[in-house]
């Protein structure tokens, strides 16, 4: 019996053995697996990294080739985005050299101001404090005043189209020079909108916001009762109908055909009278008849073009005659009323015609 238990005893033990060492094998299975996950995205933000580094510096040389040609802004704007993609102290005091020499001043600061953050050079340091403080006695400010009277609900103002946030209301902030735009709007009042310029250095610019107006409702509710009598309309018809205008026109013509056949028949008479005061007797030859003959033969063709304007110009007026009396305008017995109903819960407009 004690040779049993002894056995039963190696047995348990042999097994709790067996089962620590497969739970030590399970957990270095498991601790290799973390630690290669964790070498390999080290290995991808390493790339990442390096990408965004190579980047950030394509753009930095990119921005000192643009400023050593003179192009300030497009260089100002480069060194920008590669301190957006990584930020660096000297990208930074670089921006900073830039913007000054766009004489941005106040965003020339504030690069030299955030430079300080993440500055380890000890020269770079002494660099951007140097450039901050010659720059702070420079710098412009510019007051949005908002008093308590012009403050309603919902109230939005803007700068540059920009939200500005209510704790710079009515303080002094630093701002580049050149010119900006307030604008505001709040429910149910008109929008409003000012300029205000502001010097490149060492100036101190206000604008007060004022009181917006309210906006004036656009239907005012009126009882409506029995004793409200429409309104009547009458569209008195004019004189001079489209008909009545185009026998104007008409007449016009017929008169400018009259005076023209009045020219013509002139004209046809006069050179008859000089045929015949060059051949008088038409039995008798003359040494003038061919003059005489071509005389009367332009007369004929000027009394024929009198003839036609006389009867173009007869036609007319005849024609703008009938226009006119049959174009008088008529009378109308329609009588329109238009009376606004308004009652709870209901609205609308009442048409009333009368013949």
């Amino acid at each position: 019996m004690h040779r049993k238990a002894q056995v039963r005893h190696l047995a348990r033990a042999n097994a709790s053995i067996a089962a620590t060492d497969r739970a030590h094998t399970s957990r270095g299975i498991i601790a290799t697996l973390w630690a290669l996950a964790f070498a390999a995205a080290s290995l991808i933000a390493l790339g990442h990294a390096s990408a965004q580094n190579a980047d950030a510096e394509a753009l930095f040389v990119e921005a000192e080739r643009l400023e050593s040609t003179g192009k300030i802004p497009e260089a100002c704007d480069a060194f920008e985005a590669s301190n957006r993609i990584e930020p660096r102290a000297g990208t930074l005091i670089r921006l900073g050299q830039c913007r000054e020499a766009q004489k941005r001043l106040v965003s020339a600061w504030s690069a030299y101001k955030d430079s300080l953050t993440r500055v380890k050079d000890p020269s770079k340091r002494q660099l951007a404090e140097q450039r901050i403080a010659a720059l702070e006695p420079r710098l412009s400010y510019l007051t949005v005043l908002v008093p308590d009277e012009s403050r309603v609900d919902g109230l939005v103002i803007k700068r540059n189209g920009k939200p500005l946030d209510a704790v710079l209301w009515n303080r002094a902030a630093p701002v580049d020079g050149g010119v900006y735009t307030i604008s505001g709007h709040a429910p149910g009042h008109e929008e409003w909108s000012t300029t205000v310029e502001v010097a490149v250095e060492a100036d101190k610019a206000s604008i007060e916001v004022p009181r917006f107006k309210e906006l004036r409702k656009l239907v005012e509710e009126t009882p409506a009762g029995p004793e409200t009598q429409p309104e009547a309309v009458d569209a008195a018809p004019g004189m001079f109908t489209p008909r009545r205008k185009a026998a104007l026109g008409v007449g016009g013509v017929g008169v400018l055909a009259l005076a023209g056949g009045l020219v013509f028949g002139m004209q046809a008479k006069s050179l008859e009278d000089e045929a015949f005061m060059l051949c008088p007797d038409p039995e008798v030859a003359c040494a003038d008849a061919a003059q005489a003959q071509d005389k009367l033969d332009s007369g004929r063709s000027k009394a024929l073009l009198a003839n036609v304007a006389y009867g173009v110009g007869g036609a007319a007026i005849v024609g703008a005659a009938v226009l006119w009396f049959t174009g008088a305008p008529k009378a109308t017995s329609e009588r329109v009323g238009i009376r606004p109903t308004l009652a709870p819960g209901y609205s609308g407009v009442d048409v009333l015609v009368r013949f």
